[in-house]
């Protein structure tokens, strides 16, 4: 993680990872985000969110979140006001932004809420101009984590997956110099 002297901007960060009920990509079941802030600390949520949306056998099957383990879970709506500072004002990061933060902007619009725009990182891009696929097989979170040797522990766990994320953009700032030129604003 991050030293104690602040570099750059790329220093506060959120990196996020959501997990979706099912294939239509506009709503989330589990959100996992990692904080980290000026001085290097880090704060870790998970959060289970009642998407008010079915469930695919598929998605199920790849994240274990069953319709009853969210139905007295908080929905979005209600989550919102708790997370969205980890959003506003700081780099998102995001291993396939173009999945995530979409999913997360659909979201909020079901849900009449508002998402500023975001500057962001994809951890997959920068991943897949940086390293040949060659090297760990694919640029997928888990065979980067096992080839650069960065914990994933429950690959799909959308926390395991954003401190695997947060670590793994890490690793690509200080091997490949990702800098502010690398920022991308999802609008």
């Amino acid at each position: 993680m991050p030293g104690l002297f602040l570099r750059d901007e790329l220093d506060v960060f959120t990196a996020v990872d959501v997990e979706t009920p099912n294939r239509f990509s506009r709503s989330i079941c589990s959100i996992g985000i990692v904080r980290v802030d000026e001085e290097g600390e880090i704060t870790r949520l998970h959060h289970l969110v009642n998407p008010c949306d079915e469930f695919d056998a598929a998605n199920i099957a790849i994240h274990g979140i069953r319709p009853f383990d969210v139905e007295r879970e908080p929905s979005l709506y209600e989550l919102w006001p708790q997370i969205e500072k980890y959003f506003t004002g700081c780099l998102l990061v995001a291993h396939n932004a173009l999945f995530d933060l979409p999913v997360i902007r659909k979201a909020l619009l079901r849900e009449n809420l508002y998402a500023e725009n975001w500057k962001y990182i994809c951890t997959l891009e920068t991943s897949r101009k940086h390293i040949p696929k060659s090297t760990f097989g694919s640029h997928r979170l888990n065979d980067l984590c096992a080839g650069l040797n960065i914990p994933l522990e429950h690959h799909h766990n959308a926390l395991d997956d954003a401190l695997a994320c947060a670590s793994l953009y890490e690793h690509l700032r200080m091997n490949y110099h990702v800098s502010e030129r690398d920022i991308k604003i999802y609008r």
